[in-house]
């Protein structure tokens, strides 16, 4: 890789949109899930591939990851609940604010 092709695919990295948003992690053995936010909803379900090529769960948030271990990875299960609509206006912080409100409506919606 050259020097100026490495500066452009870095630039068109940081220029990238995230891919925000809210997901859940199920347990299809105990109904246990977790939901939580993201800048990157792709290297969230990227771990759980990962997870399930190598067979174990210890890349998983700490409850997910107990839950990977005592029924095996197969049985969770990744779910995007929400994306964020992202405007070509919006700045990174106003992205990441969105996200949390999504997040905080979604627990409220499960009552967690």
């Amino acid at each position: 890789m050259n020097k100026d092709n490495r500066k452009e695919l870095i630039r068109a990295y940081k220029e990238k949109s995230p891919d925000a948003g809210v997901y859940r992690f199920i347990s299809t053995k105990s109904g246990k899930s977790l939901i939580d936010n993201t800048m990157d909803l792709k290297g969230i379900a990227n771990k759980l591939a990962f997870g399930v090529k190598i067979g174990a769960g210890n890349m998983l948030p700490p409850e997910m990851a107990k839950e990977a271990k005592e029924y095996g990875i197969d049985t969770i299960q990744f779910e995007i609940l929400e994306k964020v609509d992202i405007k070509p206006e919006m700045t990174k912080e106003d992205i990441k604010e969105e996200n949390d409100v999504l997040l905080s409506l979604w627990l409220e919606r499960e009552d967690i």
